[in-house]
């Protein structure tokens, strides 16, 4: 059965199966893989290295949530514009998306490296985690 038709036709507890299945599935590998790089980083590097990664995790989920932002919205106009047959708009739409995405993700990095002194204090930081300050 053609792709674009799947979702108009199939049944709805089939579909959901289909379609939550993978993303389970990624949810589960990516907190394993959270797991697996703490309990290396903690025998590698020690406290200051968990701690390191620590605050990185409020930056890692801002990220990701603009992310998450743009493609779950665009991917619904997109689903509305394919089941209005109205594939010219839907790739508009995809190609916005994809802007808009590294539009975001060049604002982010920006101010990111601009700010990041007073954003990892802002999370928490100490002076010990702190990168160290260079002389130019």
């Amino acid at each position: 059965m053609d792709h674009s038709k799947l979702l108009g036709k199939e049944r709805i507890g089939k579909l959901l199966l289909k379609f939550s299945i993978p993303a389970i599935v990624g949810m589960m590998v990516n907190a394993l893989y959270n797991i697996v790089d703490r309990i290396y980083i903690g025998n590698g590097v020690g406290s200051l290295g968990i701690a390191a990664i620590t605050l990185g995790f409020p930056i890692m989920t801002i990220i990701m949530a603009f992310g998450m932002l743009v493609g779950l919205g665009s991917t619904s106009l997109i689903s509305i514009r394919l089941g209005e047959q109205k594939k010219d708009e839907a790739e508009i739409i995809l190609a916005n998306g994809m802007v808009l995405l590294i539009l975001i993700a060049l604002t982010i990095s920006t101010l990111g490296l601009t700010l990041l002194d007073p954003l990892l204090k802002l999370f928490g930081a100490s002076a010990t985690l702190l990168p160290p300050k260079q002389l130019v």
